[in-house]
């Protein structure tokens, strides 16, 4: 199986993502053990004031890799670029030109605002919890398991956790910058027909298997027959993924 440059990229943001959530909970647990009293709670003002904190190490921990994260696909464009200018097209395409450059400013805005949107979500949640067990006089064991299946989801809760949607935005988000410049670039150079990319792994739907053994035969496809295929995904194929257009969700 090998592994594409994008593929190996989007691997490394979700494992940086995961480990910097792990250091923010150390860090929020760390900020709260300092607030217990004698009696191993909080009060209720003492938690009022710890979101300011919270808030402030989600920006230095979170969103600075989030930026960084954002700010290496440049390194897909380096890459697309150079695969681009194999292409039997006009030179004056094989280049970036400045619609590019306000383009890919766009996308990258575009992806770190679902990095932010998690942010601000459980920035909430997690205040309102360390303000309801301060209400409740709950013990600060009982907070810092909760903080934890906030976050990492090492301790069991309902509803999927910071860690699991961040690293799900961190994969998705840099597949759809591909995507969406990838369409950009073709439309901009005149190219109407399009290879599907994708490797087999252990449990590949068949939808999957079958375009990667077309692509490897040199199948291309119009735009027209991309939405054909991907509207038409029924049963098994369509299970479990996200509604939208194709060169968007995939």
């Amino acid at each position: 199986m090998t592994i594409s440059f994008t593929e190996r990229l989007a691997d490394q943001h979700e494992a940086q993502i995961k480990r910097t959530l792990k250091d923010l909970e150390a860090r929020i647990i760390s900020d709260i053990s300092k607030a217990v009293n004698e009696k191993d709670i909080i009060s209720t003002q003492i938690a009022i004031q710890l979101r300011p904190n919270l808030k402030r190490y989600i920006e230095e921990e979170y969103l600075t890799v989030a930026d960084s994260n954002v700010r290496e696909y440049d390194r897909i464009v380096a890459s697309f670029m150079e695969e681009f200018g194999e292409l039997d097209i006009p030179d004056e395409f094989k280049s970036l030109t400045q619609i590019d450059a306000d383009t890919i400013t766009q996308l990258k805005v575009q992806s770190f605002s679902g990095y932010e949107e998690i942010a601000n979500r459980y920035l909430t949640e997690i205040s309102k919890n360390v303000y309801q067990n301060a209400i409740a006089g709950r013990k600060f064991d009982d907070i810092v398991k909760d903080i934890s299946g906030l976050i990492t989801g090492d301790v069991d809760r309902r509803g999927r956790t910071m860690s699991g949607y961040a690293s799900q935005i961190a994969h998705d988000s840099l597949f759809q910058f591909d995507r969406q410049f990838t369409v950009h670039k073709a439309k901009e150079a005149g190219i109407n027909r399009f290879k599907y990319q994708g490797t087999k792994i252990r449990d590949s739907r068949p939808f999957c298997i079958r375009e990667v053994n077309r692509a490897n035969a040199g199948v291309t496809y119009t735009k027209e027959e991309i939405k054909k295929l991907h509207d038409n995904r029924a049963g098994q194929y369509a299970k479990g993924k996200a509604e939208g257009d194709a060169f968007i969700v995939a």
